[in-house]
């Protein structure tokens, strides 16, 4: 795709897509980037919650589930008028519905990678149908995965099918809804690429195109210097980047899927994460500011930096952790805490303690994150 052609890649969170939003978020969205003779493409993941319902009536055999899990997408097609939609998901979750009894592990990928798809169809029909968009959907991308059921990886093919598939789609509609979280294996079944995998079809999707800009769209302004949830004065991160992004995320930092920022890695896309009413968020680019940005933390077995299976992790992130004077701070601050073990990341972006209980590594989180906040301006 050349890049004279204005596109934009926006990938929609679920906690955006509630039941009585769905169409002002995507309204809004559109408004946003459809100036100038511009292209859209939108990513959307499931609405909230129910990709973990799918796999519980999955995990579970419980068909009962299913109907949960299609509920909010029925609320939204009656809200809009859009019987026609209504009535297909009905006949999908029916379908849905006989497959939790399938004990086949292509049959559990099938089923819980089907909120985007209904989210995709929602999307599609609430643009398209009631706020008169022109819009359409592109259910298979073409992103092509091997059969590891829960996290497939992708295929280098994918880039060829992404972009002959999506340059045909934009030069017919001027917004493209497109499935996050799911590929198809070249024997054809839908395979899933594990959670926050919707992220990261945005981020392939950005790199195939070279499109100039990515935005990722949540229910909070940006990045954080540290989980609200631990860190009462945690702060927005004015940039990160695409190297500080990746390890972030590597270390479960705002939970995006471990593969999101690699793709971007020495590329000139343009990314944003951001909430669609604010003018704020926070910049990923390839310039690195001079300081550290956050902390996070995280049982040690489930980051991608570290491999112990006990423990957990905190994190200080950014492009400076490679140099002595930072890490002698950081390392200072570290050792009054008794650490297991101390790694540093091998490209100096991450410096990682860890801890044995979980007590410790909040307390040590919150006062690595009062030195990190110390230089951000």
């Amino acid at each position: 795709m050349p890049r004279t052609l204005n596109v934009t890649v926006a990938k929609v969170g679920g906690s955006l897509l509630r039941p009585g939003e769905v169409d002002k978020v995507l309204g809004k969205v559109v408004e946003r980037h459809l100036a100038d003779d511009g292209k859209l493409v939108i990513v959307v993941s499931a609405m909230k919650g129910v990709t973990d319902t799918l796999i519980r009536a999955y995990d579970e055999g419980e068909p009962r589930l299913i109907e949960d899990a299609i509920q909010p997408y029925l609320t939204e097609a009656q809200r809009l008028s859009l019987g026609k939609l209504g009535s297909m998901i009905e006949g999908i979750g029916a379908r849905l519905k006989g497959l939790v009894s399938i004990r086949e592990l292509w049959a559990r990928d099938y089923v819980i990678v089907h909120g985007e798809l209904l989210s995709t169809m929602l999307a599609e029909a609430a643009l398209y149908n009631s706020l008169g968009v022109d819009a359409g959907a592109v259910y298979d991308v073409g992103i092509v995965t091997n059969e590891d059921w829960g996290r497939a990886s992708v295929l280098g093919v994918s880039s060829h099918y992404v972009r002959h598939r999506l340059t045909w789609a934009l030069s017919r509609r001027s917004v493209v809804i497109v499935p996050g979280f799911l590929g198809i294996s070249l024997n054809g079944r839908l395979t899933s690429l594990g959670r926050g995998g919707s992220d990261y079809t945005a981020s392939l999707i950005a790199s195939y195109l070279n499109a100039p800009r990515l935005i990722f769209y949540t229910d909070v302004e940006g990045i954080m210097t540290g989980d609200p949830r631990i860190i009462n004065d945690a702060r927005l991160i004015p940039s990160l980047t695409h190297e500080e992004a990746y390890v972030a995320s590597l270390t479960g930092a705002k939970k995006f899927h471990p593969g999101t920022f690699k793709p971007l890695i020495d590329s000139d896309v343009h990314v944003v994460v951001t909430n669609p009413w604010s003018s704020s968020g926070t910049l990923i680019m390839s310039k690195c500011i001079n300081t550290p940005k956050l902390v996070s933390i995280s049982e040690a077995g489930s980051i991608g930096l570290v491999s112990l299976k006990s423990g957990y992790a905190v994190t200080v992130v950014g492009c400076v952790m490679g140099l002595d004077e930072f890490r002698r701070e950081v390392y200072l601050i570290i050792d009054s805490y008794g650490p297991i073990d101390v790694i540093n990341d091998t490209e100096g972006n991450a410096v990682t303690s860890i801890v044995k209980d979980q007590d410790v590594a909040v307390k040590l989180a919150k006062e690595l994150h009062r030195w990190v906040v110390s230089w951000i301006r």
